[in-house]
């Protein structure tokens, strides 16, 4: 027992270790982010890559009118898809902490976990986001629930329980270590073995789907799979992650 909760902490550790300078997001996607004198987002979102699949929801920019329930604590700001020959890349930049989550009327909201559409319409694969494990599931709508017994801008659920386990992504996740809107920028990324997301060919379509419980905000992106991309160094240091997680074994969740 001793030796599996020490497997889990080095998992955890390599997770939130990996600083903002050696990530998917910038050294994959290629995006910096960085701020305005006035503690709003200037930096481009666009990805380097033209095979990268990208999508912005920085509600308080000039991209949407609304803003999330709760104002920024609860902004999802974008999310990006890419892969190469061998696995997924996804990562999303947020105000909510991952993957402890906030206070919120009496509540601690979790982030939810990520939902994939692979093209028939439905969230029919799930990744564990909120307990940090990176498991990939093939779920079933009966799977998912609502975490959160507050809601407010979006009615749907945010988290699964159960289905069958397809494999493990490497879960990376950090503070970015930037105030946006007087709250911290936290960024979390998966690398997804393809096989674990049932061996997609190219021009296979997928669909993202983040949100977090109480599903103040929620951001939606449809990609493809294409051309190969060329895997960033620190990749290596995602899979050793990967690997220690696969050690500990996949624990059944419990409803929150």
């Amino acid at each position: 027992m001793r030796v599996i909760l020490i497997l889990a902490v080095a998992a955890l550790i390599v997770g939130v270790s990996v600083p903002a300078g050696a990530s998917l997001l910038s050294d994959l996607f290629g995006v910096t982010l960085s701020v305005n004198g006035a503690g709003v987002f200037n930096n481009s979102w666009a990805p380097v890559t033209s095979t990268a699949d990208y999508f912005v929801d920085d509600n308080w920019s000039t991209y949407f009118a609304r803003t999330p329930h709760g104002g920024e604590m609860f902004d999802i700001e974008a999310i990006y898809f890419d892969n190469d020959a061998s696995f997924a890349y996804m990562a999303v930049v947020t105000s909510l902490p991952v993957p402890l989550g906030a206070s919120y009327l009496g509540e601690t909201v979790l982030p939810g976990d990520l939902a994939i559409d692979l093209g028939d319409g439905s969230h029919d694969v799930g990744i564990d986001i909120d307990e940090g494990t990176g498991v990939v599931a093939d779920v079933v709508l009966g799977d998912w629930y609502q975490s959160s017994s507050n809601f407010f801008a979006e009615i749907g659920p945010t988290h699964f329980d159960g289905g069958v386990p397809l494999g493990l992504a490497s879960f990376n996740y950090y503070d970015y270590g930037l105030v946006e809107r007087g709250y911290s920028t936290y960024v979390f990324e998966l690398t997804v073995p393809r096989a674990a997301l049932k061996n997609p060919v190219h021009g296979d379509a997928i669909g993202l789907t983040w949100s977090m419980g109480c599903r103040n905000d929620v951001i939606n992106l449809d990609g493809t799979f294409d051309g190969d991309t060329v895997v960033p160094e620190p990749g290596t240091m995602l899979l050793l992650g990967s690997g220690l997680l696969g050690m500990v074994g996949v624990v059944r969740r419990r409803r929150k």
